[in-house]
C-alpha cells in the first residue's frame, strides 16, 4: 500500500498525514486493549454499544469521520521515500486513537465508502504512545448536554431532538410558562436569574416520551422514510403527526399544575427540589401513568394534573414529608422516591 503523506512537527514528535479509505484502515491497523493486570496495550477495552452506534450512523444520511485516526508503525512495517509511504503487511498499525470509529466501520460493512484522515506516528515507543493515548483523551472536555441540544435549532430538519429542544425553549421564553426563565439553555446559569434545571437534563427524561430511537426517527425523516410508530412513547404519535403544540400544551398543564399545588416551593428552589432535577425528574417519570389516565377519561386539562397533585399534597401531608432533599435525596432514588409518590395516587 502506497501513500501520498504530508510531514508535520509537533513538540510530541513527527508525524505524517494521509487519507486512506475506511476499509484499508482495518486491513492495516490492529488495537490492543490494556487489561486488569497492566498487561496488553494502551486502548481501552471496546465498548460494544459505541461500536453499534458508530456503525448505525455510518448507514445514516449525513455520515461522516472528518478527525483523524492516529496509527503507529514500526521500522519494520512501512518504507518512507520523500512524501510516498509504503506500508507492508496486515494488521501491523497500532491503534493510537480511534478503535471504536475503525470497529464501528468495520462493523457497518461499507467502510470502503469513507476516505478518513489518518496520522501515523513512526517508531514509537509503547512510553510515547501511552502518552499521545493519555493526553487525547485526558484532557478533552466534554460538551454539555444543554449545548448538543441547542445546537439542533439551527437544524431544518423535523427529529425528536428539534421538537424536544423547541418545546425546552417555548416553555423558557414563555411569560404565561411555569418554566419561563427557569431553564438553563446552555447548561450555564445566567448572573441574576432564577434558573433551576439545564435543557440537558429537560431533554434527556422527555426525549423519550417522544422517540426510543431519536437518532433512527431523525435519519428517516432525512430519507424520506416513513416514521415508525413508537407505541411506549406517550407524544410518539404527536410527534409524527407534527402536532407539537399538543405536547407543549400537555406539559404546561401538568407542571403548571404542580406550581399551583406547591406554589412557595415551585419559587424557592434553594430549599426545595420541586423544580431541580429530583422533582422535575420525578414528575416526567411519572408522566406516562398520568397520560394514560387522562387518556381513559380524554382529559389532559390542568384540572385534571393539578387533581393528582392535590392527592400527591394530601399524602405527603399525612406522612409528614417535605418537597426537600432531607425527604428526596438528589439522586436516581429521590427521583424515583417522588415518581412512586404520584403513581401511588392514580387509580
Amino acid at each position: 500500500m502506497k501513500k501520498h503523506v504530508i510531514a508535520f512537527d509537533q513538540p510530541a514528535g513527527s508525524f505524517l498525514l494521509a487519507a486512506l479509505s475506511g476499509d484499508e484502515i482495518i486491513k492495516i491497523s490492529k488495537a490492543s486493549p490494556r487489561k486488569a493486570d497492566s498487561t496488553g496495550g494502551i486502548q481501552r477495552e471496546l465498548d460494544s454499544r459505541r461500536v453499534k452506534e458508530i456503525a448505525e450512523y455510518a448507514h445514516s444520511a449525513d455520515a461522516s469521520f472528518p478527525t483523524p485516526i492516529l496509527l503507529a508503525l514500526d521500522q519494520s512495517s512501512y518504507e518512507l521515500d520523500d512524501e510516498t509511504l509504503t506500508i507492508e503487511g496486515e494488521h501491523i498499525a497500532d491503534i493510537v486513537d480511534g478503535q471504536h470509529r475503525v470497529k464501528g466501520l468495520e462493523q457497518s460493512k461499507i467502510a470502503e465508502k469513507f476516505t478518513i484522515p489518518v496520522v501515523f506516528i513512526l517508531d514509537a515507543t509503547e512510553e510515547q504512545k501511552a502518552l499521545i493515548f493519555a493526553t487525547i483523551n485526558g484532557k478533552q472536555t466534554k460538551v454539555p448536554a444543554s449545548l448538543i441540544y441547542d445546537l439542533f435549532d439551527v437544524t431544518t430538519t423535523r427529529s425528536p431532538q428539534k421538537t424536544a429542544h423547541e418545546i425546552a425553549r417555548a416553555l423558557n421564553s414563555t411569560s404565561s410558562s411555569p418554566w419561563f426563565k427557569r431553564l438553563k439553555m446552555l447548561g450555564k446559569k445566567t448572573p441574576f436569574s432564577n434558573e433551576s434545571l439545564s435543557q440537558g437534563t429537560f431533554i434527556k427524561f422527555l426525549l423519550p416520551l417522544i422517540s426510543t430511537d431519536p437518532v433512527t426517527d431523525m435519519d428517516n425523516v432525512r430519507k424520506g422514510k416513513e416514521l415508525q410508530p413508537r407505541p411506549d412513547c406517550i407524544f410518539n404519535e404527536y410527534w409524527r403527526k407534527d402536532q407539537d403544540s399538543v405536547i407543549l400544551k400537555i406539559l404546561i398543564n401538568v407542571f403548571q399544575a404542580a406550581k399551583e399545588t406547591w406554589p412557595d416551593e415551585w419559587d424557592d428552589s434553594s430549599s426545595s427540589i420541586l423544580t431541580k432535577t429530583t422533582g422535575y425528574t420525578g414528575i416526567i417519570s411519572a408522566l406516562p401513568k398520568m397520560f394514560n389516565k387522562g387518556r381513559e377519561t380524554k382529559n389532559f386539562s390542568l384540572d385534571f394534573f393539578k387533581s393528582i397533585f392535590e392527592k400527591v399534597k394530601e399524602k405527603m401531608k399525612k406522612e409528614h414529608i417535605e418537597l426537600t432533599s432531607q425527604h428526596f435525596i438528589s439522586s436516581a432514588r429521590g427521583e424515583a422516591q417522588f415518581r412512586k409518590l404520584i403513581e401511588s395516587v392514580i387509580p
